[in-house]
């Protein structure tokens, strides 16, 4: 009985590990944080010519966020 309490304990910790790991996912692809790695896998399929470093790609969003006109108030 004891080494099926361990193994049902142990399934247990795996299941928890998986659900933070996709909580911590989401919350990342929430606040914008995986956008450069969702951004590199599409463009190594061949969708771009040639990939962006981490840090051009952050410009250019920063660019594309910010050249457009701003009427909040």
């Amino acid at each position: 009985m004891r080494g099926r309490a361990k193994t049902e304990k142990r399934k247990w910790k795996i299941g928890l590990r998986a659900a933070i790991a996709k909580l911590w996912q989401g919350f990342r692809e929430w606040s914008g944080d995986a956008a450069y790695e969702r951004y590199a896998s599409c463009a190594e399929r061949g969708r771009e010519g040639r990939v962006l470093s981490r840090e051009e790609f952050y410009v250019e969003q920063l660019q594309k966020k910010y050249s457009r006109v701003s009427r909040c108030c």
